[in-house]
């Protein structure tokens, strides 16, 4: 019992550090601002393979974007992917704005994606200031660009991000659990010099892109955004996270999808930021023993000797973690102002059902011990390392 009483303060120490990490997070979002007046010339850089559930909002959003002086280039990896198609007719439908799509090919060296990213880079012209790179799984607001690139002025900022937001467009308990597993993930970005950059919502100024050679850390890589983070971290550079550009991702997921996709993420955290894996695993599995084990224990200890003690450690474990929930979906509501509503129908999952998470974050760490092989948009890739990927098709 000893041991469970420091363990159970332990946690509730952690608890209220996360939570003051809460109180920073929404309090960034309310006073976050940026200036309009620096307007380099923009590619917007979008990958597509295939088409998801939200294609028609995703393309709509990047057409109409306000930002005064900016280009398109989609990039594929064949000319059989149906996304091209629907790149054709939005195209059609916006001849003012410059787009072109390139075909990237097949890469047998590292990431699809990165291969793709790197073609692209590659056929812009010289013109193009800055990069902004985004996945066809979002929706854009119209102020994403303009808010994403304001902060590049900053001589000490060497990339920008936002981050992606599950709003389930079901009701399934899959789909709420993703959005909630992410959520977490979400709040750990703010006005902090530990900031990670995430590849669906993410710029960078051409010059610097060249300068701390991105590149060479995307080499062998699958992760576009962990490489470009190591690269600025390299560079002793800050990453900006911008939270106007926290993007909506339209669907829902089967438990099987929800599984797949949080164990590929803890399994590329495992390869590409080991300090980070081992850190999650600790804190997770102290988070589940004490949570779990001494509900089970207080219960039992309440009924069998009125002791409530444990079952008070606990609920007041609990309650912390209900309150961050709180302030995480303040903040989100402020930028999502479109899904207010959703999100509003949902705030009992949000609020409670984080201990439901921390047994997926749990199943997803023991699922990736003995794993380094993934499967991402029909391709298995086996991460050697951070430099070496082994392409499976």
């Amino acid at each position: 019992m000893i041991l469970f009483y420091i363990f159970a303060i332990l946690l509730i120490i952690q608890s209220l550090i996360s939570l003051k990490q809460g109180f920073d997070y929404l309090s960034y979002f309310q006073k976050f601002s940026y200036k309009k007046d620096f307007i380099p010339r923009v590619a917007i850089i979008a990958p597509c393979k295939g088409l998801d559930a939200s294609m028609a909002e995703y393309f709509k959003s990047l057409f109409e974007q306000d930002y005064p002086n900016y280009q398109i280039t989609f990039v594929v990896e064949n000319s059989l992917d149906p996304a091209l198609r629907e790149i054709n007719k939005w195209q059609a439908l916006y001849p003012k704005i410059q787009t072109n799509c390139a075909i990237a090919g097949t890469s047998d060296k590292c990431g699809q994606k990165v291969h793709n990213l790197k073609v692209a880079i590659n056929s812009l012209d010289q013109n193009v200031e800055a990069f902004a790179f985004v996945d066809s799984d979002v929706c854009l607001p119209k102020t994403w660009l303009m808010a994403l690139i304001a902060p590049l002025a900053d001589k000490t900022v060497a990339a920008t991000t936002g981050y992606r937001w599950f709003v389930p467009t079901d009701n399934r308990l899959a789909s709420l659990l993703r959005s909630i597993w992410n959520g977490s993930i979400a709040t750990s970005l703010g006005d902090h010099q530990n900031n990670f950059a995430w590849g669906g919502s993410m710029a960078i100024l051409r010059s610097t892109f060249y300068k701390i050679d991105v590149e060479r850390y995307w080499q062998g890589t699958v992760s576009d955004d962990y490489g470009l983070t190591q690269a600025v971290k390299a560079s002793k550079q800050a990453i900006k996270f911008v939270p106007s550009c926290l993007v909506p991702s339209l669907g829902g997921c089967s438990f099987s999808e929800l599984l797949e996709f949080t164990t590929r993420q803890i399994i590329i955290t495992k390869v590409y930021s080991k300090a980070l894996w081992l850190l999650l695993f600790i804190s997770n599995s102290m988070f589940n023993l004490v949570f779990f084990v001494g509900l089970v224990l207080g219960i039992i200890l309440f009924i069998k000797d009125f002791n409530f003690w444990p079952l008070l450690l606990v609920l007041i474990i609990y309650f912390l973690g209900i309150w961050k929930s709180v302030l995480r979906i303040k903040a989100i509501k402020l930028v999502l102002t479109d899904y207010e509503k959703i999100i509003s129908q949902k705030l009992f999952s949000y609020y409670f059902f984080s201990p439901l998470v921390a047994l997926i974050f749990g199943y997803n760490l023991i699922m990736s011990l003995g794993r380094n092989q993934i499967t991402w948009r029909g391709i298995t890739y086996k991460l050697i390392s951070n430099s070496e990927t082994i392409v499976i098709r």
